[in-house]
This record gives structure tokens, C-alpha cells and sequence, in this order.
């Protein structure tokens, strides 16, 4: 089953005007390769997958002309370049390939799959108002940067901490952060968005001296901001803010959000926010750290994706979509597997499904989690629903 951004990518694609010649799947975008073939269906389109490291513009034209020879008797029989790999080029020299491109292939389409932004190719304006990147959404972290206001000063800081953690300021991934201090420290700051002084210390410093812990603290501090190259912080009314200078989009914060608004809103807005919510949670809080802030945010967050997962099963469940709610409740019983109220809704569809036999798996995990954890049998009326699938399983 594809995902959200999967559908958002497959509406935009067919809603992209003439004045875009080129299209960037998303960097962000971890499924670009799924609209190869649709694309490749046009019998007047290209594909190249370009080989190599730092390939020059002579190399990257080498290796496309290799393909159209191949493909067509003229090249000018080409509408839709699709160019997969296209980080493997230096950026200097993919920009002037693909300028090049348009003037050799005016009446093409040309599609880019990269790991990277094409930031060079971007610098040019008159490129990049025929740029568009796709899917995009900004409540998603899926930034058009192509479009994005150039008059615009503030920094775009995107960071992701629902899965190992990665940041990118102004779409370029920033890596080497000096220490894991300065990284630990970085996600603190972020995650809080306003904090005092005494909170940082006990978190991270608890056994120093004010004085010792105050040194650490700014020579870290200012580490950040070399790393980042801005600082990432003001300090007014003793609280240290994200600074103003920064346009913060923080996965986390969109994520409770979507939560917190689909409580109150109609069961369609609900669906569409708790999508997008679960859609946004790639994996736990922080998973490669481990410090005691860390684990308590993993912990409420974890907490956050299993109601998620819940209200939007019930929601399909409502609507008539069971195998959807079904695989819901499913991947909401890995993240709470002590929860009878999710066993019972499971065990119910896989009834209506006429899978007793998977019902009671579903029901013998549960007992061995509830037995193992805290020495008890599950509820009396999910035993007596056990009981019926098991005659059902028998056809008795």
C-alpha cells in the first residue's frame, strides 16, 4: 500500500504546468523510483542511471548519449529525460549538463532523481522558475526548494528526530557536528524550543558546578553554532529561544500538532490529520541516542504513534475499510503490546475476515506479553472470544 506522500506525488506530477521543464523528486522523498515506469511507459522518454563519482559534464553527456544512440535513430525523437543517480555528478558540473540539456532537447521534459538538492542548477533564476520539486508539502517537511522565496532571509532549519536524527539547513544535510555533545545538546534545544538556563544544566551537566558547567555549556554552544554556521539560539527574559533568525520545521512539533488538532476536528479532517501525523513518525525519537531526556521523549512520543495508529484504525474501521484498520491495529499492537482494547478490536476483524486461526495468534501473543509482564490472563470476554474462534477454527 502506498503512503501518503505517495499519492501526493502522483497528483502533483499530473497537475504540473508547462512552464516547469524540470521536475526534482523530492530528496526527502524515499519512494522516487516508483514513478520510473509510468514515466518510462512514453515511448519518446529516456532513461539514464548515471555510474561513477564526481562525473564531469563530458562523462554525464557521454553516458546519456550512449542511451539515446541506443533507443532512438534521432535525438530530437526525445520529450522525457528521466536521470536517476544524478548526485554522483559534481555540482558545478551537472548544473551546466542539464543547462545544456534544455537547450539541446527544447521540447523535453527532464526529470531529476538525486539525494541531494541540484543547488547549483538553482542558482540560475531563469532555471529555477522552470524548477519545481516533487511531492511537496510543507506540513510534511517536503519544502519546494526551488520555490521558495529568495528574498526570504531566515535559515530553513528541517529537522527530523523521529527516526536516527537528521537536520538540514537550507536543504543541505549537516554531518559532522564535532563530538556527539554539540549534536545531543543541538536536539535539546530544539525539542525544547524555549528553555532556561538551570533545565540545560541538570540535564546535561547535573554533577558540575554552576561555573564548570557554564564554560562546557557556551564552548558547546558555540560549536553548534560553527556547525551550523548561524546561531541557533537568542536568549531574552531567561529563556533560551530558537532564534528568530531561523525558520524552524520540526517534525516532532508537526507530528503532535496533527495529534492534538485531530481531537477536535470532523472525522474526515481527523483521518487526514492522523495520516499525515503517522506518515511524519519514520521510526523512534532520537533511536541513536541514549540519554535519560531522550528516553522519556521516546517513551511520551512512542505513546503519541500507538493512539495515532488506534484512532485512525477505529476511523477506517468506521468507514468500512477493514484490512486498513486491520494493519493499523496490527502495527499499533507492536508499539503496545500489553493493550487488550487493541487485541479485542484485531481479534473482531480477523473474525469478520473469517481468519480465526490469526485471531488467536493475535491472542496468544497477548496472553504471553500479559503473563510475562505482569502474571495475569487476559480479560474474561477476550478469553470467551478466544473460545468462539477456536470452535470456529475447528467448525464446530
Amino acid at each position: 500500500m502506498y503512503g501518503l506522500s505517495h499519492h501526493l506525488a502522483a497528483q502533483q506530477l499530473q497537475n504540473i504546468g508547462s512552464d516547469h521543464r524540470i521536475i526534482v523528486f523530492h530528496p526527502n522523498y524515499v519512494k522516487q523510483h516508483t514513478f520510473f515506469s509510468s514515466l518510462l511507459d512514453d515511448p519518446a522518454a529516456i532513461y539514464v542511471r548515471f555510474e561513477g563519482k564526481n562525473l564531469t559534464q563530458d562523462a554525464l553527456t557521454g553516458q546519456l548519449d550512449t542511451q539515446v544512440d541506443a533507443a532512438f535513430t534521432s535525438a530530437a525523437a526525445v520529450t522525457q529525460l528521466v536521470l536517476d543517480e544524478c548526485d554522483c555528478a559534481q555540482p558545478a558540473e551537472f548544473a551546466a549538463f542539464v543547462t545544456a540539456l534544455m537547450q539541446r532537447y527544447p521540447d523535453a521534459r527532464i526529470y531529476l532523481s538525486t539525494r541531494v538538492p541540484p543547488y547549483n542548477l538553482l542558482e540560475k533564476s531563469e532555471i529555477r522558475q522552470q524548477t519545481v520539486f516533487v511531492p511537496v508539502d510543507e506540513s510534511l517537511m517536503l519544502w519546494d526548494y526551488a520555490q521558495r522565496d529568495l528574498d526570504d532571509k531566515k535559515a530553513l532549519l528541517e529537522v527530523r528526530a523521529l527516526g536516527t536524527g537528521r537536520v538540514l539547513l537550507d536543504g543541505r544535510s549537516v554531518d559532522n557536528w564535532d563530538g556527539l555533545l554539540p549534536r545531543s545538546l543541538f536536539f535539546y534545544l530544539v525539542d525544547k524550543g524555549m528553555t532556561t538556563r538551570n533545565d540545560i544544566f541538570e540535564t546535561f551537566w547535573p554533577n558540575l558546578s554552576v561555573r564548570e558547567a557554564t564554560n562546557v555549556f557556551h564552548v558547546t554552544k558555540r560549536k553548534i553554532s560553527e556547525v551550523l554556521g548561524i546561531d541557533l539560539t537568542v536568549y531574552w527574559s531567561g529563556f533560551y529561544h530558537i532564534s528568530p533568525d531561523i525558520e524552524l520545521s520540526y517534525d516532532v512539533v508537526r507530528f503532535s500538532e496533527f495529534i492534538q488538532d485531530s481531537a477536535v476536528a470532523p472525522i474526515d479532517d481527523s483521518t487526514d490529520m492522523l495520516r499525515r501525523a503517522i506518515s511524519l513518525y519514520r521510526d523512534d525519537f532520537l533511536s541513536s541516542l541514549d540519554m535519560p531526556w531522550v528516553i522519556d521523549r521516546r517513551r511520551e512520543l512512542r505513546q503519541s504513534y500507538g493512539e495515532a495508529l488506534i484512532g485512525l484504525a477505529k476511523a477506517c474501521e468506521q468507514q468500512g475499510a477493514v484490512d486498513e484498520a486491520l494493519g493499523l491495529y496490527l502495527r499499533a499492537a507492536v508499539t503496545n503490546p500489553n493493550r487488550e482494547d487493541v487485541t479485542l478490536s484485531t481479534m473482531k476483524l480477523y473474525r469478520e475476515l473469517g481468519m480465526p486461526g490469526d485471531a488467536l495468534k493475535v491472542y496468544d501473543r497477548l496472553k504471553a506479553e500479559l503473563q510475562q509482564r505482569l502474571g495475569v490472563d487476559p480479560a474474561n470476554h477476550l478469553q470467551e472470544l478466544a473460545d468462539e474462534l477456536e470452535r470456529m477454527a475447528l467448525g464446530t
